[in-house]
């Protein structure tokens, strides 16, 4: 079996063997943008996102907010079967317009981790491509629905693995900071920029958050660190079947 999978591509490889092996696995699913606006490549459309929830929701996958995924962790109880927890990375504004009705219409939670430092920002762009961002009115309504809850992503996006110590904290704790004094709140969860990391951004973030998503692929289960934890992204090149594989 093993020997079939491995001359699948790298991709369906380790989601099939991870599927395979790990037994009570969860999927975290990374998006970022999804908008029928631009053709960025981790921009999904509206069309394929409403398909994606849409087969969640006739499949009954279980949708876990990450922090009930944590402390299924922490607790070691078990977790419920087909579950997937949903997040969404930058803090586009697109999240507004297009992902929380959909996520209202089902009722699935999720959490969106912001680049403080680019809150308010309607003219960003990537690459040429304009991204505008969230400000905190709609951030506010969001989090006020009880659905979106918001965490740190760093104020600035940068490398942490090629930051100075100093560089890393201060990244962490004033995105934080921010975060609760805006809404009110505690952040405990926090999201490596680009997915970069290593030993000594994950021995800061364990001073300061519970836990921490990467952009490494894979499934979590409760032998998971806390501090690294494996996400799956959804992007426009993600079919259907991709896209059931990473569930």
């Amino acid at each position: 079996m093993f020997r079939y999978l491995k001359s699948l591509p790298r991709v369906l490889y380790i989601y099939l063997k991870d599927k395979l092996i790990l037994k009570k696995r969860v999927a975290i699913l990374m998006y970022h943008s999804v908008s029928d606006d631009n053709n960025e490549f981790f921009t999904v459309s509206s069309k394929n996102f409403m398909s994606q929830m849409n087969y969640l929701y006739e499949n009954n996958y279980v949708i876990l907010s990450l922090h009930d995924l944590i402390e299924y962790i922490n607790s070691k109880k078990k977790i419920p079967k087909k579950s997937v927890v949903l997040t969404l990375d930058d803090g586009y504004e697109d999240n507004y317009l297009t992902v929380f009705p959909m996520l209202k219409k089902y009722n699935f939670p999720a959490t969106i981790f912001l680049i403080t430092g680019l809150v308010g920002n309607k003219n960003y762009s990537n690459r040429g491509i304009k991204l505008p961002m969230l400000d905190w009115g709609q951030i506010q309504e969001m989090h006020s629905s009880g659905l979106i809850d918001f965490q740190p992503h760093t104020v600035s996006h940068p490398r942490l693995s090629i930051s100075l110590p100093n560089e890393v904290i201060y990244e962490m704790e004033d995105s934080k900071k921010e975060i609760e004094r805006r809404l009110g709140k505690k952040c405990t969860l926090f999201a490596y920029p680009k997915g970069d990391y290593n030993i000594s951004t994950i021995e800061i973030a364990g001073r300061i958050f519970d836990g921490a998503v990467t952009t490494d692929m894979g499934f979590t289960n409760f032998r998971s660190s806390l501090l690294s934890l494996r996400r799956n992204s959804v992007h426009s090149q993600t079919d259907s079947l991709t896209f059931k594989l990473k569930i």
